[in-house]
C-alpha cells in the first residue's frame, strides 16, 4: 500500500513540476493579447501610459497609471481606441478598475500564483501589445508606501525574472492556461532583469465593489 501511495504522489509531483516548468504557448499568448489594452490618460497636462486587461468586471490596471487623469482611453491589439473611465481604485494596493466599454473580447479568468512558476507578461509599453517571458522567483509580502509615497502598506506580491519598461505597468502575468496570476507594477532599481507584480489574491480590492457612475482618480503624482 505504501509503495502505491508513494508512486501516486511521485507521479503527481512530477506532473505538477512539469506544469510549472512549461512555457506559455504562442497560441495562448496570442489569444490573451486580444484581451489586453494600452491605457492612455491625461493627468495635469501630462500623458500617462500603461497596460490593462479585460476581466469580468472591467479593465484591470494599476492605480498609478490613472492617478489624476481627466480623460482615459484604451487601445486594443488592432489599434482601435475606446473611451473609458474609472469605476474602482485602491491607491494602497496600486490597483484600478476601468469601465468595460462593451468589448466582445474574452474576459480573462484569474488563478493563484506559485513559486518558480513560468508564464508570460502581456504588456503595451512599446506602443503595441507584446509578450515577455517571466518566471516567479518567489512569492512575498511587499511592504510599500501607497502610490503617492505615503504610509506603509502590505500587499501580496511576487518577484519576477523579467525585464519591463515604462508603460508596461498594469500588464497581466499569465500562466500556461492564460489565467491571470498577477499584475506587473514595478521594476527593481538596483538589479537588472528583476520586476515585481501584485498577486491575483489582491484583485478583490477593486473588483468586489465598484461604481458604474464613476469614481475620482485622485490627485496627480509628482
Amino acid at each position: 500500500m505504501f509503495s502505491k501511495v508513494a508512486l501516486i504522489l511521485l507521479v503527481f509531483f512530477l506532473i505538477s513540476c512539469g506544469q510549472e516548468g512549461k512555457s506559455v504557448s504562442d497560441k495562448v499568448v496570442n489569444e490573451t493579447k486580444e484581451s489586453v489594452f494600452i491605457v492612455e490618460g491625461l493627468a495635469c497636462g501630462k500623458s500617462s501610459i500603461g497596460t490593462g486587461v479585460l476581466i469580468s468586471n472591467g479593465i484591470l490596471t494599476n492605480a498609478h497609471v490613472i492617478a489624476g487623469t481627466e480623460k482615459l482611453e484604451v487601445i486594443d491589439v488592432n489599434g482601435a481606441r475606446s473611451e473609458t473611465y474609472l469605476i474602482s481604485v485602491d491607491f494602497e494596493t496600486d490597483l484600478a478598475l476601468l469601465r468595460d466599454p462593451g468589448f466582445s473580447q474574452p474576459r480573462l479568468q484569474t488563478a493563484e500564483p506559485k513559486e518558480k512558476q513560468r508564464g508570460s507578461l502581456i504588456v503595451g509599453g512599446k506602443g503595441f501589445v507584446n509578450s515577455v517571458p517571466v518566471k516567479i522567483s518567489r512569492l512575498l509580502k511587499i511592504v510599500i508606501a501607497d502610490i503617492y509615497g505615503e504610509g506603509k502598506h502590505t500587499r501580496s506580491g511576487m518577484e519576477l525574472s523579467a525585464e519591463v519598461i515604462s508603460g508596461d505597468s498594469g500588464g497581466p502575468i499569465i500562466n500556461i492556461k492564460g489565467q491571470i496570476i498577477g499584475l506587473i507594477f514595478s521594476r527593481s532599481t538596483i538589479q537588472d532583469g528583476v520586476s515585481y507584480g501584485i498577486s491575483s489574491a489582491e484583485f478583490t480590492k477593486v473588483t468586489e465593489s465598484y461604481d458604474l457612475s464613476g469614481v475620482s482618480s485622485g490627485k496627480c503624482r509628482e
